[in-house]
């Protein structure tokens, strides 16, 4: 069963607000696999991921690195930005199923570059902005299991 959820958010603040509330509920080991264009809203739900964790490093766009880890207290955070990549073989040869079997949440940037490499139980993220709201975002969540957002 797939549990789907349509959201919109008109500010900076409130990407990252929804982000904090759906971090409250991510468990050591899940999958956030995020696909939009750029500027969609991607890297600033990352930062809202990062914020609830209490993680003090700013989350920015690994575009050129691939790869920048996040350790927080409590929880790690993996963000993965798949732009750059032709396929999902590329993610499995840089090594991501060591991150999947670890207890870090992994957020993957450009998902749907890389879509053979996501495992099924991922919770699928669309982000698009808003045409006639110049901070507006529309952001779909596919989770395989029920979220209060």
């Amino acid at each position: 069963m797939s549990y789907k959820y349509h959201k919109q958010t008109h500010s900076h603040e409130e990407t990252v607000e929804l982000a904090k509330k759906l971090a409250a509920q991510l468990i050591p080991g899940d999958v956030l696999a995020m696909s939009g264009n750029l500027a969609s809203g991607k890297t600033t739900f990352t930062q809202g991921l990062t914020a609830h964790f209490e993680i003090t490093e700013y989350a920015l766009s690994p575009t050129f690195t691939y790869i920048n880890e996040y350790h927080g207290k409590q929880q790690d955070i993996v963000h993965i930005d798949a732009y750059r990549l032709s396929a999902g073989q590329e993610l499995i040869d840089m090594g991501i199923w060591e991150y999947y079997e670890s207890e870090a949440i992994v957020v993957i940037e450009w998902a749907d570059i890389v879509a053979e490499a996501i495992p099924e139980d991922a919770i699928g993220m669309s982000f698009r902005a808003l045409e006639d709201d110049e901070n507006g975002r529309e952001i779909l969540i596919q989770s395989p299991r029920k979220l209060d957002l």
